[in-house]
């Protein structure tokens, strides 16, 4: 007996230690079946022999276990959130970018749109510009062709009425002329009315026509051409000539400027009334006597 004991307790070393070293295996296998199990959702039952210390390694690998199940449990939960974060996120920025290509080609267009119509607006503002200059200067020239054509007809109706006024003025000279200058019959009255007229604008003396008819008839029987060939002259060499029968020293000496031809009856008319006039006081003195003078 006391062989058996010593022989138990001899073995009671290897036995413990087995012991031990089945719980060490089993709590390592319980707990990794158990981390399995929580991982796949699966139950996991150890049996064997020393219940109580598998109860304490599966309680213990149930421990160790869970929060690993836990933990893989909320990243399979958390993995599709994330991926739909992800999804939503890259969505989003997407979508901004889209709204952020469709703002900028929206600007682009716009300032494409407002330069087209800042050079539209300004080619207009410079046709009407230029459009305003050429009205401008149409409107000048044509003022200006106005006021030269007015100009050109103002002066041209002065020059008319310059030409008028001095026609006029000729027809009213020549008309007063003229009336000034009377109109005298070719023969010895109209000779005599002649004479007295030019003695009168001279300033001479002058005599009645009856006494200037009395001399003449009595020289020349009222002949301007006669000449007398048989007198005191005549054979002197200077014969009594015309009208009131003068000699050439006699009619130069008493004729008046653009009256000296002696042949001419009112010339001669007026140098011999001059000469009878210085000679003898008046021209009456002698008219009405027969004898020579």
């Amino acid at each position: 007996m006391r062989h058996r004991k010593q022989s138990s307790l001899v073995r009671l070393p290897k036995r413990l230690s087995a012991v031990r070293t089945n719980k060490r295996l089993t709590a390592g296998v319980g707990a990794a079946l158990l981390i399995t199990g929580a991982a796949t959702g699966t139950a996991v039952a150890l049996t064997g022999n020393g219940s109580a210390p598998r109860t304490a390694a599966v309680a213990a690998a149930q421990a160790i276990a869970r929060p690993s199940t836990d933990t893989a449990n909320r990243s399979e939960q958390r993995a599709p959130l994330a991926t739909q974060s992800a999804d939503a996120a890259q969505a989003a920025a997407a979508a901004k970018a889209k709204a952020d290509a469709q703002a900028k080609a929206s600007a682009a267009a716009a300032a494409q749109a407002q330069a087209r119509a800042a050079a539209a607006a300004k080619a207009q503002a410079a046709a009407a510009a230029q459009a305003k200059a050429q009205a401008q200067a149409k409107a000048q020239a044509a003022a200006a062709a106005q006021a030269k054509a007015q100009a050109a007809a103002a002066a041209q109706a002065k020059a008319a009425a310059a030409a008028k006024a001095q026609a006029d003025a000729a027809a009213a000279a020549k008309a007063a002329t003229a009336a000034a200058t009377p109109t005298y019959s070719n023969d010895l009255s109209g000779w005599i009315a002649q004479a007295q007229a030019i003695l009168a604008a001279d300033g001479d003396h002058v005599p009645s026509a009856d006494a200037i008819t009395a001399r003449a008839m009595t020289e020349s029987s009222g002949n301007p051409n006669a000449i007398n060939n048989w007198d005191s002259n005549a054979a002197a060499g200077t014969p009594s000539k015309g009208l009131m029968q003068t000699i050439d020293s006699t009619f130069a000496t008493y004729a008046l400027p653009g009256h000296t031809d002696i042949w001419n009856p009112v010339d001669n008319i007026v140098a011999a009334v001059r000469y009878a006039n210085a000679t003898y006081g008046a021209f009456e003195n002698i008219a009405y006597t027969k004898s020579g003078y």
